[in-house]
């Protein structure tokens, strides 16, 4: 009986080392990072990213011809006014995402994330995809929604001139062209998730492999490989 105190003692102290030993506490740290990379890497995307968007990049393949029909009386001029519009709607889109990141990054359970970060300099991003993609995808499509309306008014003004045309070279004896009644939404939705999914995890990794001085205080230390050693 007399060594019950002892004992009891002796698992309270090995208790404690258990939970707040080294491993707990670079865990906690990892987590914060993986977490801080990813928020931080949503803020740091260029709103303009689609700002340089060709044409041909945003017409959905059925349409991929448009943009080389020059013999259409002002069908260009449409097209390049429904360029901007989209141009524009998805810059209102990523100026719209940090706030989502924010709200969905800590919902994301680090399962080791010592482990995680090891995984790669893209690695934040991936489980975030992983874990809350859908999520944020759903936001997305009606954010892409709300945003592409006036682009839509313009696309079925550019459908309905390829549709006079079509129509009046057939009955000029040429041969007619293929009927296109496509809308372009699911293409630029996919368009816009895919690169804005790519820019997010090349600025995680640019963020994770810049140089911070040791000791400095900033989160990034964590990807440090030194302060993982």
């Amino acid at each position: 009986m007399k060594c019950l105190p002892f004992l009891l003692l002796f698992l309270l102290l090995t208790g404690c080392s258990t939970v707040q030993g080294p491993t707990t506490a670079d865990a906690v740290s990892a987590s914060f990072a993986l977490e801080e990379v990813l928020k931080l890497s949503s803020q740091s995307v260029d709103a303009n990213l689609f700002a340089t968007t060709p044409l041909p990049s945003l017409l959905p393949p059925e349409a991929s011809e448009f943009s080389m029909m020059v013999q259409i009386p002002l069908f260009l001029d449409h097209l390049t006014v429904w360029q901007e519009q989209v141009r524009t709607a998805f810059r209102q889109v990523v100026v719209a995402i940090p706030s989502l990141v924010e709200t969905n990054a800590p919902l994301i359970i680090w399962d080791d994330p010592d482990q995680i970060i090891l995984q790669g300099n893209r690695s934040a991003t991936d489980t975030f995809i992983r874990q809350q993609g859908e999520a944020l995808d759903a936001v997305v499509r009606k954010l892409l929604f709300e945003a592409l309306q006036q682009s839509e008014i313009t696309w079925a003004l550019i459908l309905d001139r390829y549709d006079i045309w079509r129509k009046g070279t057939a009955l000029w004896g040429r041969e007619e062209l293929k009927p296109v009644n496509v809308q372009p939404f699911a293409h630029l939705h996919a368009l816009f998730v895919s690169q804005y999914l790519a820019q997010l995890g090349l600025l995680e990794e640019q963020l994770r492999t810049t140089p911070v001085p040791k000791g400095s205080g900033s989160f990034l230390e964590v990807f440090q490989k030194e302060a993982r050693l």
